[in-house]
């Protein structure tokens, strides 16, 4: 039974700090690779992880930043595409994004802002404004649903059909003397339940996504849970100290996490999308990938490592994976592609540093900036998706 929310929660100062940049340690794009990001060493070959194709489809399940099907062809060649500024008070310190048919969904630290994609004005989502402060979001089955930076609770609001009467889907069991803080720990959806992390307590939790479960279930624990990806068997999470992609069986719930996967540095947001896992790390620059149905001890696919990018957000479609560059060697921002399994890693635009979250849906790539060490307004962009 949905429960309505009536009482406000305090608003907390954002305050973050960007990562900094690594060595590049040995890994040449395009191959599969054992190496966690104290290695020196790197294996080539075709192997059997990640290296599958997402196949098409309509990836709705996929959760926020998830696979999208390609519209037709848009006119403009990669690297010459027109990047525009959506219109619109957005807010500040904008977190995650999700992308609907008719608007772009963005965290923006008070509310969700709604961004029509045919150019009309943003606006604050009903039924989000005064709940805290909002940050990651995931869309799926026609509810938003987003965490609270404050305090770990996890509240959701059907899109479609429309409602303006938010729920709170469960709050994360308190701990004595421990306020809890989800930092940067995603969230995904699937089916009716949601899964997120936090990271303090460091763990990934679940519940229903109607509000029928109020206190959530921990899933796992972890050292530093950061990405949280699900599909029918399993749900996966990245943890950046141990630089590992972690997973556990969903239903019975297993006892134990495995290890899925080693990452070439520290991973962040992770993107389950057609039977592949991908993830991106912010100290290599890393991008890689493994399908989960890989042997356990499979290496990953690693599209690119570049140790002058930090490497921040990744969305999937039918044929490439795209990420956002926070920073390059030269201090600027882009937002790169690669096909799905090669490591053909172009540029597609450069900016203003600080490139932050993206999604995409058929024919337009979205991306957020956000200086992590300042109060600015938060700016959203968009670019068609290129013809070639």
């Amino acid at each position: 039974m949905h429960k309505e929310i009536a009482l406000p929660c305090a608003l907390l100062a954002l305050g973050a700090a960007g990562s900094g940049c690594n060595l590049i340690f040995g890994i040449e794009p395009g191959t599969d690779a054992t190496l966690a990001a104290s290695s020196a060493t790197a294996t080539t070959g075709p192997g059997d992880g990640g290296s599958a194709q997402a196949t098409s489809g309509a990836g709705g399940a996929d959760g926020a930043g998830g696979r999208a099907p390609s519209c037709p062809p848009s006119s403009c060649a990669a690297g010459e595409c027109p990047v525009t500024q959506m219109p619109g008070v957005l807010g500040s310190n904008p977190k995650g994004m999700a992308v609907t048919p008719e608007a772009v969904l963005m965290a923006n630290d008070e509310a969700i802002v709604a961004i029509p994609k045919d150019g009309g004005a943003a606006r604050t989502l009903p039924g989000t404004l005064g709940f805290g402060d909002t940050t990651w979001v995931t869309y799926s089955g026609g509810q938003l649903s987003w965490m609270n930076w404050s305090n770990g609770d996890v509240l959701g609001i059907s899109v479609d059909p429309p409602s303006s009467s938010p729920i709170r889907i469960a709050e994360v069991p308190r701990q004595e003397d421990e306020d809890v803080i989800p930092g940067f720990g995603r969230i995904a959806s699937f089916g009716d339940s949601v899964y997120w992390a936090t990271q303090t307590p460091p763990a990934i939790w679940r519940a229903k996504a109607d509000g029928s479960q109020p206190v959530a279930e921990q899933v796992a624990t972890s050292d530093h849970p950061i990405g949280v990806a699900v599909d029918a068997t399993h749900v996966y999470w990245s943890d950046y100290w141990a630089s590992q992609i972690l997973r556990k069986t969903k239903e019975p719930l297993g006892e134990t996490a495995e290890v899925f996967a080693e990452t070439n540095g520290n991973p962040t947001e992770i993107v389950l999308a057609g039977g592949v896992v991908y993830w991106v790390t912010d100290n290599t620059g890393a991008v890689q990938s493994k399908a989960t149905d890989a042997a356990p001890g499979a290496p990953p696919f690693t599209t690119t490592v570049d140790a002058e990018a930090v490497a921040k957000s990744l969305a999937v479609d039918d044929e490439f994976v795209y990420w956002t560059v926070y920073e390059n060697s030269e201090g600027q921002g882009e937002v790169r592609r690669a096909h799905i399994g090669k490591g053909d890693t172009i540029t597609l635009t450069t900016g203003q540093p600080y490139f932050f979250e993206i999604a995409v849906d058929c024919g337009f790539i979205y991306w957020n900036v956000n200086d992590l060490e300042a109060e600015e307004d938060a700016v959203v962009f968009q670019m068609p998706k290129p013809s070639n």
